[in-house]
């Protein structure tokens, strides 16, 4: 083979491989809630999957899950890890998702999860942009403070 020949062969096999690359799953709204499910529906007794699934939070839901850690860590009397704020084996889904929207407003979205029957089986997730990447943030109630006893005790 003449050396033209290999090196335009090399410059499209290079072409190629770089054209092929996917989109990472959470480049949209409705991938990263999409990824965040199925990290969630996999994460019981996996950490690999928790982990996932935890990367794909977004900044509110980090914070509220490092406060309930720092509030189980008083409860414990060990240092909970925010990861650990998934409840294991918890997750379930109301329905499953057959189709998803996303409204943008900027660096945030509202993505209208629907089912089979999309009157009864809805529900909005919101999610913010990081950079290029989008993350979920799940409703999660918030933190409420510790109780306190009456001699100023926790």
């Amino acid at each position: 083979m003449k050396r033209g020949a290999r090196g335009t062969l090399l410059g499209m096999g290079v072409a190629l491989s770089v054209g092929c690359s996917h989109a990472a799953p959470n480049a949209t709204p409705e991938g990263a809630v999409r990824a965040w499910i199925e990290h969630m529906e996999d994460s019981a007794g996996d950490p690999a999957e928790a982990k996932e699934a935890y990367a794909l939070l977004g900044p509110r839901a980090r914070q509220n899950l490092e406060a309930r850690a720092a509030r189980a860590s008083q409860i414990e009397g060990r240092r909970a890890q925010p990861i650990e704020m998934l409840a294991e084996g918890r997750f379930g889904l109301k329905f499953r998702p057959k189709a998803m929207h996303a409204t943008l407003t900027g660096a945030d979205a509202v993505v209208d999860v629907t089912g089979d029957d999309p009157a009864a089986e809805h529900a909005r997730v919101l999610c913010t942009r990081e950079g290029s990447a989008w993350h979920v943030e799940p409703e999660l109630p918030e933190v409420s403070a510790l109780p306190r006893r009456a001699d100023g005790g926790t």
